[in-house]
């Protein structure tokens, strides 16, 4: 708003020092270039909305871009959100709250060689249960490793339950061709 101010004022002194006709061309050159940066600027937004929903945009984002996408997620698909990702999260970067379900959510995002360790998600429950949560949600843009598959099938289900959503899922939660319903119906 105080650039617009600003450009009003700029435009509105123009018009004082010089004659009216070179004030017609110097406004229609501003508003040519106010023109040209809007739609550069649209191009840059629209481009890195297209980015974000694809795996390699995804794993191109900083971390707490990525827990800020994962968070509008869950916001977008019905579920109220309380953002974490902060130094000190204690293991839950978003909490996610839809009828009687809190979901713990830890987000990583890794290259796509690497995968997130059973020591990761033996951390995401303990947070989760620790959190009152009553569900637990690994997202990352990796994969996970066999042994931490085998540690989540071994799990009873109960105090909480534990899922993991990999790099091969999140195009389509991202483009929202899926949805993240409750934690037992996620991809």
């Amino acid at each position: 708003m105080t650039r617009l101010a600003f450009a009003g004022g700029l435009a509105a002194a123009m018009v004082l020092a010089v004659g009216p006709a070179e004030a017609r061309l110097i406004a229609a050159a501003v508003l040519v270039l106010a023109g040209a940066v809007v739609l550069a600027r649209l191009h840059w937004a629209l481009r890195r909305h297209r980015q974000r929903k694809t795996l390699d945009g995804l794993r191109r984002m900083s971390p707490a871009a990525f827990e800020r996408a994962v968070a509008a997620w869950f916001a977008r698909d019905g579920w109220v959100v309380e953002h974490r990702g902060r130094k000190g999260d204690h293991g839950i970067d978003v909490l996610a709250f839809r009828g009687g379900e809190a979901v713990a959510v830890q987000c990583k995002r890794y290259a796509a060689g690497a995968g997130v360790s059973p020591a990761q998600l033996r951390e995401l429950y303990g947070a989760a249960i620790a959190a009152g949560a009553t569900a637990a949600l690994m997202v990352t843009t990796g994969r996970v490793s066999r042994a931490s598959e085998e540690w989540v099938a071994g799990l009873p289900g109960a105090p909480a339950r534990l899922a993991v959503i990999t790099g091969d899922q999140l195009e389509a939660i991202a483009t929202g061709r899926a949805r993240i319903t409750a934690l037992h119906d996620s991809p």
